[in-house]
């Protein structure tokens, strides 16, 4: 049986999941505009989190959240990416920002115009479906925007990062990537 030094490193885990991150909010800003200045809040081996602030033009403030599944198992056939308001938050103001947030246009007039979504597939960005989430069953407002993917769809585009990861078995993947984690979270005192 190889050792994990054999069927790679934790650089070679390292590199490669944050160079799949780095794609992935590339591609993810074809739906969403991450500001350039907003680093993940939370990497796991499941999904990526981002948290910022929005102002609307009467200068409110609301916070949204953007979270996207990593698909870095092989046995995860589907990655979903959502847009959402914060718990507690006012989904005035969330809605008010939507225009400035989201960039697919498809996602954003079916949220404005809850009676006529278009919630099919999109070829041009990739993805197969949206869904929309209302504040209630009764609001013309909503609190989330459900994007899903099909990962071949990503593993085409970035064939040689999700190589590099397919080709280990799914336990020692996922223990290599909780050691890197450990080990920087170590070394920087978090």
């Amino acid at each position: 049986m190889r050792s994990f030094l054999e069927l790679g490193s934790f650089k070679v885990v390292k590199k490669t999941t944050d160079n799949i991150n780095r794609d992935l909010n590339k591609k993810f800003q074809e739906i969403v505009r991450i500001p350039e200045i907003v680093s993940p809040s939370q990497k796991s081996f499941l999904s990526t989190t981002y948290v910022w602030e929005m102002v609307t033009p009467a200068k409110e403030v609301t916070a949204v959240r953007f979270i996207h599944e990593t698909a870095f198992s092989k046995k995860q056939t589907k990655i979903i990416a959502t847009l959402e308001m914060l718990p507690g938050s006012d989904p005035t103001l969330f809605n008010k920002v939507l225009p400035a947030v989201v960039s697919d246009t498809q996602a954003l007039s079916s949220a404005q115009d809850l009676e006529h979504p278009n919630l099919g597939s999109n070829d041009k960005i990739g993805y197969e479906k949206i869904e929309l989430t209302k504040v209630d069953s009764n609001s013309t407002q909503i609190s989330k925007i459900t994007w899903q993917f099909d990962r071949s769809y990503f593993t085409k585009n970035y064939p040689e990062l999700y190589t590099k990861l397919d080709r280990f078995p799914e336990a020692t993947l996922k223990c290599l990537y909780l050691v890197q984690k450990a080990t920087i979270s170590l070394i920087s005192g978090s």
